[in-house]
């Protein structure tokens, strides 16, 4: 018997049986919570049939961390917890603000999409080389900074800071990065200066080179190259001294006149041009090398390393940022802290 046309497709939704929308909510929310607090989102943004259990307290229960009321318990400051009608609010809170904590040398909060733990170290729980010398390091206080002190560089050589954190406290099955949080605007000493930053797990030590000094915007590029377009009057009377003496030195040369001298410096002068042209560009031009970059907070960051955090991993890890080679004073940075989240969420 041929089967018109559209009886198939009807024929096969009335004996697909119930729809995924008429599963219990408890099934539902098993699902859901096996996806993220976005997706959770999402569905229940376009299927009206799920929004009761995408804002259920049973699933934005399983999007908090585990241990997320033994972090609220280490609140400087009374947690207000009868704020909160729901467990979605209180995700959406802890994503949206930073809770100080451990005396408010860190700072605590989760990550909006993913529901992962994140941290900041304050600097007052770094270690920081001559930190506890006012010659060289001061404590002051910002306004724009969520602690109560941020670390002021006055003038080092030996530049060294260190932070430790226990992977027990990170969200397992998880690849972080470290980033160091200061402000420059007034810093001297750093440009083109290669930091060598690391992180290390029981002995095993990643490495990278970083700049703290601000990486030149197209239009400063552009500037920059106006300005060495021609060269200076002091560029071209050393050039001159330097190079001079091998016309002299020639055999044969001990007489010569005006037009010997301007022949010869017509058919040389050209190397110091080419010399110019083909010197290697310093760091602050290079592309290709880890510059600072500016957040939302209006502060700057740059990152220290990356980590894999595995599932059950209980071990202190320990992030670096050193500079002991170049020998010369450094001054004006302002270290906030190093934060550590899930890597590329900001």
């Amino acid at each position: 018997m041929e089967m018109k046309e559209g009886e198939g497709c009807c024929a096969m939704h009335r004996t697909a049986g119930p729809g995924f929308s008429s599963l219990p909510e408890g099934c539902i929310v098993d699902v859901l919570a096996r996806t993220s607090p976005r997706d959770a989102c999402r569905v229940s943004a376009v299927a009206s049939a799920f929004l009761s259990a995408a804002e259920s307290d049973a699933l934005w229960e399983s999007f908090l961390p585990s241990d997320y009321r033994q972090i609220i318990a280490r609140s400087s400051e009374p947690f207000p917890w009868h704020h909160f009608s729901s467990k979605k609010e209180l995700f959406f809170t802890l994503s949206d603000s930073h809770l100080l904590i451990d005396g408010g040398k860190k700072s605590f909060w989760i990550d909006k999409h993913s529901g992962k733990k994140c941290y900041m170290l304050a600097s007052r729980e770094l270690t920081i080389v001559w930190g506890d010398t006012p010659h060289y390091w001061e404590w002051t206080s910002l306004p724009e900074s969520r602690f109560a002190e941020v670390a002021s560089l006055q003038a080092v050589c030996w530049f060294e800071i260190r932070g430790k954190i226990n992977t027990c406290l990170l969200s397992p099955t998880t690849n972080y990065a470290a980033y160091l949080v200061f402000q420059a605007e007034h810093s001297h000493g750093f440009e083109d200066i290669p930091i060598e930053s690391s992180i290390r797990i029981i002995g095993e030590i990643t490495t990278k080179i970083i700049y703290l000094a601000s990486y030149k915007s197209e239009s400063e590029e552009a500037e920059h190259d106006l300005e060495h377009e021609y060269l200076s009057i002091e560029e071209v009377r050393s050039w001159i001294n330097d190079n001079l003496s091998q016309l002299y030195s020639s055999p044969g040369n001990d007489l010569l006149g005006f037009d010997d001298v301007k022949t010869w410096m017509n058919n040389n002068l050209m190397t110091l041009f080419v010399s110019q042209e083909h010197q290697e560009p310093s760091a602050s031009m290079r592309s290709d090398l880890s510059y600072p970059k500016k957040r939302e907070d209006n502060w700057f960051e740059i990152e220290v390393g990356e980590f894999f955090i595995e599932e059950g991993e209980d071990m202190e890890l320990e992030m670096t940022l050193m500079e002991v080679k170049a020998g010369h004073w450094k001054n004006g940075l302002i270290v906030e802290g190093i934060e550590i989240r899930p890597k590329g969420d900001l």
